[in-house]
C-alpha cells in the first residue's frame, strides 16, 4: 500500500508540474486580438478551395525571412524591441524563486547531460501577464504575415503558453527535436526569441541536416518545424549569458 501510495503522490506531482509548466493556451484566431471566433470558423472554407487549386501563387514574406532557401528555418528580426527584451531578462532575475533547473521531453525530466539550462514558466501567472500577452503579440503578428505565405496556419492553431530560459557559460541543450508522440504530436511550429546578443563563438542555434547556424541577436523571432527534420541544438555558451523565449505552435 506505501508504495501504491508513493506512486501515486509521484503521478500527481507530475501532473501538477505539467499543468503548470503547459498552462491552458490562447486561441490566437484572428491574431492579435483575444477571444476572438477561431479561424476555422472565419477562414476555413476558403482555404479548403484555396489548397486545391491547380495554379496557385505564393505570397512572398515581407519582414519575415527564410535563413537559408529550402530550409523552412526563418526568422523575424525587431520582433521585441530591446526594451521588452531587458525587461524580460530582469524580471527573470528578479524572480529566482520560479526559476528551475532545465527539463526535457514528455515526462519532463532533468537530464543535465543533455540539456542545462534555468527555466522559468510565464504563462499562467498573474505577475507575468504583461510578458504574456507581450510574447503572444509578437507571434500573432508574425503568424499574421507568415500564414499568408503558408495557407496552412489559416487553420484553427494555439499557443502552449510561454516560458524564459537562461545559458550561462558552459550551459548547452544538445542534439534534440521538438515534435513527438502524444501530447508532443500537436507541434506545428516552434517559436524562438532571442533576449540579447551572444558574443559567440558559442550559443548559436544549430540545425543538423540543413547545416545553419544562427547567432542570437536581441529581439529575433526564429520560426522552424518541431520535426524529424529540423534536429537541432543550442550549442554551448562559451561566453556572456544567453536568454531566450519559447513556445510552440499547436492545433486549437
Amino acid at each position: 500500500m506505501g508504495a501504491g501510495l508513493e506512486k501515486s503522490s509521484t503521478a500527481l506531482k507530475m501532473l501538477a508540474w505539467k499543468a503548470l509548466r503547459y498552462p491552458a493556451p490562447k486561441i490566437y484566431a484572428t491574431i492579435g486580438v483575444i477571444h476572438c471566433p477561431p479561424l476555422s470558423v472565419i477562414e476555413q472554407p476558403h482555404l479548403e478551395t484555396d489548397m486545391h487549386k491547380t495554379e496557385k501563387t505564393i505570397t512572398p514574406l515581407k519582414t519575415i525571412r527564410e535563413v537559408k532557401p529550402g530550409s523552412f528555418i526563418f526568422e523575424q528580426p525587431q520582433s521585441l524591441s530591446r526594451e521588452q527584451c531587458e525587461e524580460m531578462i530582469a524580471r527573470f532575475e528578479q524572480q529566482t524563486d520560479e526559476q528551475y533547473a532545465g527539463r526535457i521531453g514528455q515526462t519532463v525530466n532533468q537530464d543535465s547531460s543533455i540539456k542545462k539550462t534555468t527555466d522559468l514558466v510565464v504563462s499562467g501567472k498573474e505577475h507575468w501577464k504583461d510578458i504574456d500577452r507581450m510574447l503572444f503579440q509578437s507571434l500573432g503578428k508574425a503568424i499574421r504575415e507568415f500564414r499568408e505565405t503558408f495557407p496552412y496556419f489559416k487553420g484553427p492553431f494555439k499557443d502552449m503558453g510561454y516560458g524564459i530560459q537562461r545559458y550561462q557559460p558552459n550551459e548547452y541543450y544538445h542534439w534534440h527535436i521538438d515534435g513527438g508522440s502524444h501530447d508532443f504530436s500537436q507541434r506545428q511550429l516552434v517559436a524562438l526569441w532571442y533576449l540579447n546578443d551572444v558574443p559567440g563563438p558559442g550559443g548559436e542555434t544549430e540545425f543538423l541536416y540543413q547545416d545553419v547556424k544562427i547567432s542570437p541577436r536581441q529581439g529575433t523571432l526564429v520560426l522552424f518545424p518541431p520535426f524529424w527534420t529540423h534536429e537541432h541544438r543550442a550549442a554551448t555558451v562559451t561566453e556572456g549569458v544567453k536568454y531566450i523565449a519559447t513556445t510552440w505552435v499547436v492545433f486549437a
